[in-house]
C-alpha cells in the first residue's frame, strides 16, 4: 500500500507544480522510505548473522566427526533368538531291495570291499536316515552336526557322519572348516547319500572307500577373485578312514584339490575338478572273505603309502536357464589308486606289494518336467596287483584283477515336491562271476529346514 501511495504522489508531482502543502507530503514520504530502508538493512544483517552461525556450527560438527575414533562394528549378540533355535532337518530314507544273487556273496574283483561298500539287506531296509542340526554360532563361526542311522550286517547303527565348525566372513576368499567332514575328493564324495542321483554309490566309491571317504581334520579353501569360479584347497586329517588306517600321532592323511567352472550362455554351466589324496596306512586290515566253519580267516595287513588321484567333470543344461521345468545333468569321474608297500600275514609271512586300482562312472540325468526325472549310469573298475608272494594276495582278497567289473543302472523317480521323492532303479551288475540283476525301490523325504544342495 505504501508503494502504491508513493507511486501516485510521484506521478502527481511530475504532472503538477509543487505547492507548499505537497512539499510537506514529500518530506513525509522521504522519512517513510528511509524507515523502510533501515528496516530491510536490519533484516539482512540478521540473516547474514544466522548464516554465519550455521556455517560455524557445521564446520565444528565436521571437525568433531573427523577427529573421533572409528566406531567398532556391531557385535552379534550371543543371546540372539537363533542361539537356542538352530535349523533342524531330518531325512527319512527307506528302500526295498531284491537281488538275483545272494547279497552276502557280493564282491568286486580285484578290490577288498570294506565298511558299507556291500549291498544292503534284501527286502525292506531302513537305508540311511539323517538328522542334521546347524546354526550360526556367532559372527565368526557356523556349526553343523549330522547323525546317520542305517542298517549294516543286519544291525541298526547310529554314527556321527559330520560334525564341524566353519568360519564366517574370514575375508579375502578364505574359509576354514574343522571337525569331521566328507573329504573334498571328487564330485560325489562331499554329498550326502540322499542327494545322490542313484540309490547306491558308484562301484569305484564302493571299492576304494566303502561308499564315502570322511576325515577328522582341518580343511582350508580359497576362492580366487577371477571371472570364472576357481577354488583351491587342502585338507589334513587323522587318516583313520579306509583306505587309510592305524594310529597316528599327527597327520595321517592329506589332500589338495582345485576346481573351476563357469557358464556357457544362459542355458549351460560346467565344473571341472582335480584332487590328490595321500596316506601312509599302518596295519591296514584286509578281510579275505574266506572262512573255515564258523570262523573267518585272519586278515592280511598292509603297510606303506597309498595315493589316490581323482578327475571330475560336470555339465548342466536347462532351456532359457529355467532348471525348474526341464534340465539335463551329465557327470563323469575317474579315480586311480596306487599302493606301494608290503603285505604281511602273521609274524612269519611277508611280501612286497605294488597295487593299482582304478575306475570311474558316467551318468546322465534328465528331468523332463518338474515332477519326473530319469537317468542312466555306467561304471567300471580295473586293477593290477603284484606281490612277491601270491598266497598273501589271496589272503588280502586281492587275487582277482583278471576281469573288469562293470555295471549299468537305470532309474526313474517321481517328485511330488522338493521335499519328497519316490525312486525305482534297476542294476545289471557284472562285478563278479555271476551277473546280478538288482531292483531297488526307494523313498526319500525331508522334514524341517531344507538347505540348497551344492552345484
Amino acid at each position: 500500500m505504501k508503494s502504491k501511495k508513493l507511486l501516485v504522489l510521484l506521478m502527481t508531482a511530475a504532472l503538477s507544480p509543487i505547492s507548499p502543502a505537497f512539499a510537506g507530503d514529500i518530506d513525509d514520504l522521504k522519512q517513510e522510505i528511509a524507515k523502510m530502508r533501515a528496516d530491510y538493512e536490519q533484516r539482512i544483517q540478521q540473516l547474514e548473522q544466522r548464516l554465519s552461525e550455521a556455517e560455524a556450527t557445521t564446520q565444528a560438527v565436521a571437525d568433531e566427526v573427523a577427529t573421533a575414533p572409528e566406531s567398532p562394528a556391531p557385535v552379534a549378540s550371543a543371546n540372539s533368538s537363533n542361539t537356542f533355535n538352530p535349523a533342524i532337518s531330518m531325512v527319512l530314507n527307506g528302500s526295498f531291495n531284491q537281488y538275483q544273487n545272494h547279497a552276502d556273496d557280493y564282491a568286486l574283483d580285484g578290490f577288498n570291499v570294506q565298511g558299507e561298500g556291500g549291498l544292503d539287506s534284501e527286502g525292506f531296509s531302513l537305508g540311511e536316515s539323517e538328522l542334521t542340526v546347524s546354526s550360526n554360532i556367532d559372527q565368526l563361526f557356523y556349526g553343523q552336526a549330522t547323525l546317520a542311522v542305517h542298517d549294516h550286517d543286519d544291525e541298526t547303527e547310529l554314527e556321527v557322519e559330520e560334525a564341524f565348525i566353519e568360519t564366517l566372513g574370514l575375508g579375502n576368499g578364505f574359509t576354514v572348516r574343522a571337525g569331521r567332514y566328507f573329504a573334498p575328493i571328487g564330485y560325489l564324495n562331499e554329498r550326502h547319500a540322499h542327494a545322490w542321483n542313484f540309490a547306491d554309490a558308484p562301484l569305484i566309491y564302493r571299492g576304494l572307500f566303502g561308499n564315502q571317504l570322511s576325515t577328522d581334520g582341518v580343511k582350508l579353501s580359497y576362492l580366487l577373485p577371477t571371472d570364472y569360479m576357481l577354488e583351491v584347497g587342502t585338507s589334513v586329517g587323522n587318516g583313520d578312514s579306509y583306505p587309510g588306517s592305524g594310529d597316528h600321532s599327527g597327520i595321517g592323511d592329506w589332500l589338495v584339490y582345485a576346481k573351476t567352472g563357469g557358464d556357457i550362455g544362459i542355458e549351460s554351466s560346467w565344473q571341472a575338478g582335480i584332487s590328490h589324496w595321500r596316506s601312509s596306512p599302518d596295519d591296514r586290515s584286509y578281510s579275505s572273505g574266506h572262512s573255515h566253519g564258523d570262523e573267518e580267516e585272519s586278515s592280511a595287513l598292509f603297510n606303506g603309502d597309498t595315493d589316490i588321484t581323482n578327475l571330475s567333470l560336470v555339465y548342466k543344461w536347462a532351456p532359457n536357464g529355467n532348471f525348474r521345468q526341464e534340465n539335463l545333468t551329465l557327470i563323469g569321474e575317474f579315480m586311480y589308486l596306487h599302493d606301494d608297500g608290503n603285505i604281511s600275514h602273521g609274524s612269519d609271512e611277508f611280501a612286497n606289494y605294488d597295487g593299482k586300482q582304478y575306475g570311474g562312472y558316467l551318468e546322465g540325468i534328465y528331468q523332463f518336467n518338474p515332477q519326473w526325472r530319469s537317468g542312466l549310469r555306467y561304471d567300471w573298475l580295473g586293477s593290477k596287483h603284484r606281490a612277491s608272494d601270491d598266497e598273501l594276495l589271496a589272503d588280502a582278497g586281492l587275487e582277482g584283477g583278471r576281469s573288469h567289473p562293470q555295471r549299468t543302472s537305470a532309474m526313474v523317480e517321481y517328485l511330488p515336491s522338493e521335499f519328497s521323492r519316490i525312486r525305482a532303479q534297476i542294476n545289471h551288475d557284472q562285478s563278479y562271476s555271476d551277473d546280478d540283476w538288482q531292483m531297488i525301490l526307494q523313498y526319500t523325504v525331508s522334514l524341517g529346514a531344507h538347505g540348497a544342495h551344492q552345484y
